[in-house]
């Protein structure tokens, strides 16, 4: 029964609007209801207050087909329930609800009368295509002929007779690629136009057509959209002018050995990544030291840059996209595949343009200074792609006759394999924060969809072997930023390079420190019986290990994944640490404030991912713009750069110069977090439809970490969450295990 009518409602006072901005909702409350019954439809909850600019973008909106019956008004006309009005003769509007909650739904606006002939509807029945086959053969066939007049309609006039003509192919298609599609349902994308004073929902124009509701292309499209992602492809003529502009990949090799860049072609290179990766952008390699007992190491990354010339059309769009997006079976790439995927992919048996960093260790994972770290522009070849399993199968394999892998390359990757085991010994006992967490991989099919769910251990070593490497690598990189600074000569105006490249003030990756706070979590997850015995005053490394010895394996991989909660997400920063009119105090306070805690390294900022990573190309410039400056050959010229200009446009330059790097690497952030954002939804969507498909899954064994209660409710002892915390949590966590904290 409904509750009581609540009092009269106050009279609003209309405000005059203009047609492009929403007009206050004065139909449902000038007056009071005069009965019981109309209060089911006149009450209401505000759930959000919204700028005008949060709906002034693209949203993402799922378009149904609508239904047939109309509403009669007192003045003779038809209205829908919502007090759109329509002629007896006009056909009811169509209507969208934006996938954002908070949000109404909209109408949509009519577009503009074009001709639509292209739209002509593929039935499966008489589309001039065989339709013979099992019955998944023909719904394959009919969700394949909803796609395509999905298409059409988004390069159409999206006119009303358009869009239902796709609404009507995807109610025919019945059965999408996730196995969670809604027949008769599209995913568009809609953009506000205005809102009517006489109608109680706003307008809307339908920007995009993405395709049917629960079809994998469409929901990953729209995810990306929803985040503010860019999920178009690039264009074509993008493709093609890189195609022709780079079309001979030896003469690019020739010309740059032959300006000097030095060849290590015969060095043995490696890649492993996982068993679906093509933008291979970092490679391994391993040799003697030239001290008894040392080895010196390389890591290979693609030299992006070099086919990236600062402001140009291809890096002003690896610029605004950022990072390439990864959801379950489909890749966004940051850079247009000619590159990602041909040109800077590290493929075996090809010459590549690569940065390099060498350093050597000694047998016990430390660097030795004897010979300190290079960083240098070359040319390799790699030598062998592989991907973790088929490492971690090599090097537990007890014989070389279960091995396919080359014997010296095998012998690499287990000196590697010791080095790296080494090196993370020696980070954890300095206090780096090493968290026990499994790998989850989904298997898919042709079509996108989840066919088996694989896990890899936490220990798996050739996750670790990489990690260390990378790990190590980035640090050594982001030491050479700090200690160039001011000391890098300055850039002549007229070349490339002096655009941020030239700034003296580093690029970092910082992670503050949390530990306190972490250390708090783990307290309220150990059990009672068990507190009183841990470790209150050890470093969190410490209490970690004493949590890792008093319960099982798959208890401590949970706590992990709980803890990460209180982790704060590391950042990229530019820095400036190179003036010193501070003081010492207060440098090294700030030199604190850069540190990366996790990692428990002074100085951290990532370079090895420059083909999936803007803030990674960033860095590669300056490093070419130092070892440049650090050149003989370059004394001459910074000479010369240091008479151009007088001092007041120099300043103003430089000024210029480092708001647009800012701006940059805090884009680069904020698309960080956004895809993380989209690949968390991404696999809770791949899996809810994996769990629908197969009716639901058998769960061997699970851990409970937390207990979630309404926020009404008082929390258990030892820390409960409420349904935000917990949907903050899963966020976290899956960041972490994206690579977040490093």
């Amino acid at each position: 029964p409904l509750p009581p009518p609540p009092p009269p409602l106050p009279s609003v006072v209309a405000v005059p609007t203009t047609s492009s901005s929403p007009a206050p909702l004065t139909a449902a409350s000038a007056a009071a209801p005069a009965n019981g019954e109309d209060w089911e439809r006149a009450r209401c909850r505000v759930v959000a207050v919204l700028e005008r600019h949060s709906i002034a973008k693209e949203l993402v909106a799922v378009l149904q087909r609508p239904t047939d019956g109309l509403g009669t008004n007192d003045s003779g006309g038809s209205a829908d329930e919502d007090g759109a009005m329509v002629t007896a003769n006009s056909p009811r509007p169509l209507k969208v609800q934006p996938r954002d909650r908070r949000l109404p739904a909209f109408w949509v606006e009519e577009a503009e009368a074009h001709s639509d002939s292209t739209l002509l509807l593929p039935c499966s029945g008489d589309s001039g295509k065989e339709n013979v086959g099992s019955g998944k053969q023909k719904r394959d066939q009919r969700r394949l002929d909803a796609q395509e007049v999905a298409r059409g309609a988004a390069a159409a006039s999206l006119s009303r007779g358009a869009l239902l003509r796709a609404l009507e192919a995807t109610s025919a298609s019945g059965d999408g690629s996730s196995g969670q599609s809604q027949a008769g349902s599209l995913l568009c994308l809609v953009k506000f136009t205005d809102w009517p004073r006489a109608s109680l929902s706003p307008r809307a124009e339908v920007v995009e057509v993405l395709g049917p509701l629960g079809t994998l292309a469409a929901e990953s499209d729209a995810l990306l959209a929803f985040y503010g992602l860019e999920w178009r492809p690039f264009p074509e003529e993008m493709e093609a002018l890189l195609r022709k502009q780079f079309s001979d990949a030896s003469h690019i090799v020739e010309k740059e050995l032959a300006a000097g860049r030095r060849d290590m072609r015969h060095v043995r290179c490696v890649t492993v990544d996982p068993p679906t990766a093509r933008d291979l952008d970092d490679a391994v390699s391993v040799s003697p030291g030239r001290t008894t007992g040392t080895f010196r190491v390389g890591v290979h990354v693609a030299d992006v840059a070099h086919f990236m010339p600062p402001g140009g059309t291809v890096d002003a769009e690896a610029r605004r996209r950022a990072t390439t997006v990864y959801l379950i079976g489909r890749v966004y790439p940051m850079l247009p595949r000619w590159l990602s995927e041909n040109l800077c992919s590290l493929l075996p048996d090809g010459d590549r343009l690569a940065m390099s960093v060498f350093f050597t260790l000694d047998h016990e994972g430390r660097l030795f200074d004897e010979e300190p770290p290079e960083i240098c522009r070359t040319v390799i070849r790699t030598k062998a792609k592989l991907n973790y399993r088929e490492v971690d199968a090599a090097l537990e394999a007890e014989s070389q006759d279960d091995v396919a892998l080359d014997t010296t390359l095998l012998a690499d990757l287990r000196a590697l394999a010791e080095l790296t085991s080494a090196r993370r010994r020696l980070r954890v006992d300095s206090g780096a924060v090493v968290l026990s967490r499994s790998h989850f991989f989904f298997q898919t099919d042709a079509d996108g969809r989840v066919e088996d769910i694989v896990k890899e251990s936490a220990a798996s070593v050739s996750h670790s072997l990489i990690e260390e490497l990378m790990v190590l690598a980035n640090h050594v990189v982001a030491t050479k930023l700090v200690q160039a600074g001011s000391s890098t000569s300055p850039a002549e105006p007229s070349r490339a390079t002096a655009l941020e490249a030239s700034l003296p003030q580093p690029l970092l990756r910082r992670h503050p420190n949390t530990e306190h706070k972490v250390k708090e979590k783990v307290f309220e997850l150990i059990p009672e019986h068990l507190r009183s015995a841990a470790p209150q005053e050890a470093p969190l490394p410490a209490l970690l290990e004493w949590c890792k010895q008093h319960w099982s394996a798959q208890t401590h991989e949970a706590v992990c994944a709980d803890v990460l909660t209180a982790f704060k997400e590391a950042e990229y920063i530019v820095s400036d640490l190179e003036d010193d009119s501070s003081g010492d105090a207060a440098r090294r306070e700030e030199e604190a404030d850069n540190a990366h805690w996790a990692l428990s390294l002074p100085t951290y900022m990532h370079f090895t991912s420059p083909i999936r990573r803007y803030a990674d190309i960033l860095v590669h410039r300056r490093i070419a713009h130092i070892i440049e400056a650090e050149s003989p050959a370059s004394a001459d010229s910074a000479s010369t750069a240091s008479t151009i200009g007088d001092a007041s446009s120099a300043a103003e330059q430089h000024a210029d110069f480092l708001d647009g790097l800012k701006a940059a690497v805090q884009n680069c952030n904020e698309k960080k977090r956004d895809a993380q954002d989209a690949s968390l939804d991404s696999v809770q969507l791949a899996l809810s439809a994996y769990v629908h498909r197969r009716g639901g899954i058998d769960v061997p064994d699970a851990v409970i970490t937390r207990i979630l209660l309404p926020p009404s409710s008082s929390s258990p002892p030892g820390g409960g969450a409420g349904p935000s915390s917990a949907a903050a949590a899963d966020r976290a966590a899956a960041s972490a295990e994206g690579g977040t904290f490093r």
